[in-house]
This record gives structure tokens, sequence and C-alpha cells, in this order.
């Protein structure tokens, strides 16, 4: 079983995910510290499968010191934060080495299967409309001649078609975007980003959004 440190929020709240987690079949609570710094310190010597902070205490944005100690937390776990993060802050998160960005909305079965994935390697983003699963390993055969990074550019044009998001969500330019995308369509054979489109959904790579919280993982 997957082992889980729960830290920062309301005592309520991390109760409620404890139990959310302590009834699966898939992960258990190491340790619930209410304190992030506390937390943070303890993290070398507990090792947890995988860190899971509650975005209150990020608010209102992640500065610059919280993002190095979240790199650095990275470093000896897998590190996901829960709560409502802007797409500008999940980038930031996204580069220092946070693999887990979670909607406070999704329910039990999901936000589960998200934590599971980040503690095998996964990057998990949360979005009330849209699930995209990019797993370690490529999900089907087709996608298996795409690098990573191109399965993740594949993934995010599903959700995000705009090029500048793309880029920042990613911390690259326009440009090398433009180049993944060019490099996609020629690999898969694809004649617009339209037809990339219908490939991510076809070979499961994103799947539809559901009435529940949707998660977004590469």
């Amino acid at each position: 079983m997957h082992r889980v440190l729960l830290t920062a929020g309301a005592a309520l709240t991390r109760d409620a995910y404890a139990r959310v987690i302590e009834g699966s079949a898939l992960l258990t609570v190491q340790a619930k510290i209410p304190d992030l710094t506390h937390a943070l310190a303890q993290l070398p010597s507990l090792r947890p499968d995988i860190l899971l902070i509650d975005a209150a205490a990020l608010t209102p944005s992640p500065g610059t010191t919280t993002l190095l100690s979240l790199g650095r937390a990275a470093a000896h776990s897998p590190v996901a934060v829960i709560g409502d993060i802007p797409a500008e802050e999940t980038g930031s998160l996204l580069r220092v080495g946070v693999t887990g960005v979670l909607d406070p909305r999704i329910e039990a079965a999901p936000f589960v299967a998200a934590l599971a994935l980040i503690s095998q390697g996964g990057t998990v983003i949360s979005s009330p409309s849209t699930t995209t699963r990019i797993p370690a390993a490529p999900p089907t055969p087709v996608l298996g001649q795409l690098s990573t990074r191109e399965r993740q550019v594949l993934a995010l044009m599903a959700t995000q078609p705009d090029t500048r998001t793309l880029a920042q969500l990613l911390g690259i330019s326009p440009l090398t975007v433009k180049s993944h995308v060019n490099r996609i369509l020629r690999k898969l054979g694809a004649s617009s980003r339209a037809h990339l489109v219908t490939i991510a959904y076809e070979s499961g790579l994103v799947s539809p959004g559901l009435p529940a919280g949707r998660v977004l993982a590469y």
C-alpha cells in the first residue's frame, strides 16, 4: 500500500481526506502533520510514498521560498497539492517538481486513483471538466513512438488548445510547443491538430469528462 503524509489545511479537511485514503485498498495514511514547515522537515526521515498538501498553506499564491521548499521536498517524495490553484500557478508548481495538483471537488474514487498514480511516478492535474491520463508508460502502442514530453503536449492539447497556455504550463516557449506539435504530427501521421485531439481520445490518453471531479495526469 502507498503511504500518504497529509499536511496543512483545516483539521476536519485532513480527517476527511484520511478517511477516504484509509477506506481504499491502495493507500494508507502514514501521518497527519498540521504544519507544512514541520511536515517538510520530517520528510527525509519519514519518506512517504506521497506528500499531500492542502493548498490553503500556499495562499494567496506560492512564493519563491515556498516553491523552493516544495522543490526540495519533491527530491525525497512525490508531492501533490489539493485546492483551487490557478493555471498560471499550476505551471510554477509543476516546474519545481510537484507531480499532483488536485481539484478539491474531486470525488473519492478519482482521488484515490490520482494519488496511486502519482506514487507510481505519474503526474496528475485535476480539472472539473476533463479527465486526461498519462501514466509513466504509454497507455497504447500507438503512442509508444512519442517521447514523454510529446505525450504531455498531446494530452494538454486536448484540453488547452492555445499554444501560449501550453507553453506556460510546460515552462517552455511557444515556438518549442509548435516544434513538438510538428514532430507529433509527423510521428502519428496526423493531418491536423484536430486530428491529434481525436487520437488523444481514441488512444485512451484523454478520457471525456464525467460528472465527478476530473483528473489530468501526465
